[in-house]
């Protein structure tokens, strides 16, 4: 028997009902998913937990994060497109963070998941105040999360039950970078009010992704929606790899592992129930 997610019960079906939303409705999906990271920042800006704490955050989060790539990503666009879409987006996904964030690192931000300095880097006060700082802080926010919520837009045209586990696992994965950075860039001498501005920007950028994703993909042939969706697998792989894994086994070791599994194990029981 179908299992059906505690919103849907409550009376939001039709606003994830597959094939009947509109790109209002993946647009306010991915804002539920996406707001966590600001909400988050703005927390982490005011406590400033320690580099210990967020560490062991982001390790929880590595496990989220695969297990989104596996079973909401990477197995949709291959029940979607077949191996070959999938494969092809998966890869063009990898390479384009890849390249994406080694544009970001040159421009200054070379670990945006860093709890000593946001992701910054060891500044001046006058680099702090640099815009093209800011701009590239933005900038590698946003080639995390535009990925992801597209890959939101995608699946609110055929399947609102993948719908549910993405925008959880998004969310929740959201929150370690976003108190990360609110912690590090309030370290660095960021207002707290800018801090929330970038986040919102950020947000709005990914929020209009995900709207524009379903309205120009409604009539897409289903090879191009699995290369899309398998495009945000290879992203989220990659920032795994090269961002979120680092930064927590710097300070848990041997943690990370079990956090990891931690997460990636209640990730999989919400595929399980949900599916």
């Amino acid at each position: 028997m179908l299992v059906e997610p505690l919103f849907m019960q409550a009376g939001y079906s039709e606003l994830i009902q597959g094939g009947s939303g509109s790109a209002v409705d993946a647009m306010f999906w991915s804002f539920v998913a996406m707001v966590s990271a600001v909400i988050s920042a703005y927390f982490g800006a005011i406590v400033q937990p320690s580099r210990r704490v967020t560490a062991m955050i982001l390790a929880f989060s590595c496990g989220l994060l695969i297990s989104l790539l596996c079973f909401d990503l990477m197995k949709v666009a291959l029940d979607t497109g077949g191996i070959i879409p999938a494969l092809s987006g998966f890869s063009l996904g990898l390479l384009s963070y890849v390249l994406l964030n080694r544009m970001v690192a040159a421009r200054g931000v070379d670990r945006r998941c860093s709890a000593a300095c946001g992701g910054i880097g060891a500044l001046t006060s006058s680099q702090q105040k640099d815009k093209a700082t800011a701009i590239a802080l933005l900038f590698g926010a946003a080639i995390d999360g535009i990925p992801e919520s597209i890959s939101i837009g995608i699946s609110l045209l055929d399947n609102p039950l993948v719908s549910f586990s993405v925008v959880t696992a998004v969310a929740v994965a959201n929150i370690p970078e976003g108190m990360t950075s609110g912690a590090g860039l309030a370290r660095s001498g960021i207002g707290i009010r800018q801090i929330i501005l970038t986040w919102s920007a950020v947000v709005l950028v990914c929020v209009v992704s995900a709207g524009l994703a379903h309205s120009l993909l409604a009539s897409a042939p289903n090879s191009i929606k699995a290369m899309f969706t398998a495009f945000a697998g290879g992203g989220v792989l990659a920032m795994t790899l090269q961002t979120v894994i680092p930064e927590a086994y710097e300070e848990t070791q041997d943690a990370v592992s079990l956090l990891g599994g931690i997460g990636f194990a209640l990730s999989f029981c919400v595929v399980a129930l949900f599916h």
